[in-house]
């Protein structure tokens, strides 16, 4: 077999710890983990299954795939659709499958009535409002037609009622309260009207952070299930899940003045040795992290030097020591004793943690630790 060029190291005992420290935050209310765009690159179904198995309440993904994927894999617990049906035969695929969608206008009600009929069953669904996020959702003022068209509607049944937080990760921002009471309010108008929901919920993984709603039952952690601080002042990192590596595929002395990689960004100052890493934008190192960055190499930093290019990038070690081909060396995660926050890759990129993790490209492998 050969060796490996590039992976990444999913930690499942991290994932449950933050699973657990997660539901602690909450209060014990029930997790619905957001397992969207594979899990942030982590790999949804190796994921849904450890968490599955430590107890989680439900998932939430994007996409109707997404859904049929985890039901493809065996996971049993209820998936929630958080960007809802495009189409009217969704709503036929979506109830086959025992997947929950979410509804932010009217006219979806009336696929899952006509998906309903067809199949004899009901189909349940979570209402989403619009209280401040600004995208999708049911404005406020659309809510009384909304609720007159869904009683008179058969066959659907209003199983849950969410928003999405849009400034919780900011402590200074004042919206996550506003936020917070508008939907309360509108909770309230929902239930004067004569439905019972079963799960409330509106807090992301900052919102959980800054300490869960009053009045709901259920929670939202995404970014958070793997470790990564939610909130910009920081201090609020669990264990880190991921940890990705790339193989030294080449090594060369080079003389001080010798120019590295295209553009020749990077001229060494002295006598080096240049380690020619197997990983570039193609499997999800930012191109804009060159010259940025440090990588673990042998249990300490060495710079990421010059430029990032699709398949590969270097690194540079002082002096001219004997070092062959074939060493892993750390990128984002933990190794050992070293630690190499993926928020660092992240600021040096100009993005934040959740695009890094996310843009992990699919020929780097998942290995389950």
């Amino acid at each position: 077999m050969s060796k490996l060029r590039a992976w990444a190291e999913i930690d499942r005992g991290a994932l449950v710890r933050n699973l657990r420290a997660i539901r602690a935050r909450a209060g014990g209310r029930r997790v619905i983990a957001v397992v969207k765009a594979d899990a942030y690159g982590h790999g949804a179904v190796l994921v849904a299954r450890a968490l599955a198995a430590d107890g989680c309440d439900a998932f939430a993904v994007i996409s109707l795939d997404e859904a049929i994927e985890l039901r493809e894999a065996g996971l049993r617990e209820p998936i929630l659709l958080l960007g809802g049906l495009l189409e009217p035969d969704e709503a036929d695929r979506a109830l086959a499958g025992d997947i929950v969608p979410v509804v932010s206008r009217g006219e979806t009600l009336a696929w899952l009535a006509k998906a309903a009929a067809r199949t004899g069953r009901n189909a349940v669904f979570h209402l989403k409002l619009d209280t401040g996020m600004g995208r999708l959702g049911l404005a406020a003022e659309d809510l009384p037609r909304f609720l007159e068209r869904l009683r008179a509607t058969t066959g659907v049944v209003l199983e849950g009622v969410m928003s999405h937080l849009a400034e919780a990760d900011d402590a200074g921002s004042a919206a996550t309260e506003c936020q917070r009471a508008l939907f309360a309010e509108l909770l309230g108008r929902v239930r004067a009207a004569g439905f019972a929901p079963e799960w409330i919920h509106l807090d992301n993984s900052a919102g959980i952070s800054r300490g869960a709603t009053p009045g709901t039952n259920a929670v939202r952690p995404g970014l958070w299930l793997w470790g990564v601080d939610p909130t910009l002042e920081g201090g609020n990192a669990l264990e880190p899940v991921m940890s990705l590596f790339a193989r030294v595929c080449h090594t060369k002395i080079v003389r001080a003045g010798t120019k590295i990689g295209y553009g020749g960004d990077f001229v060494a100052r002295e006598t080096s040795r240049i380690l020619t890493l197997a990983i570039g934008y193609a499997d999800g190192l930012p191109r804009a992290v060159g010259g940025k960055i440090e990588v673990g190499w042998r249990g300490r930093r060495v710079p990421l030097v010059g430029r990032v290019s699709c398949d590969l990038a270097t690194a540079v070690v002082p002096g001219a020591e004997a070092i062959e081909p074939g060493d892993a060396v750390l990128i984002f995660g933990r190794a050992g004793a070293l630690a190499i926050p993926v928020e660092e890759v992240a600021r040096a990129a100009g993005t934040i943690s959740y695009e890094i993790l996310a843009r992990i490209g699919p020929r780097v492998p998942r290995i389950a630790t």
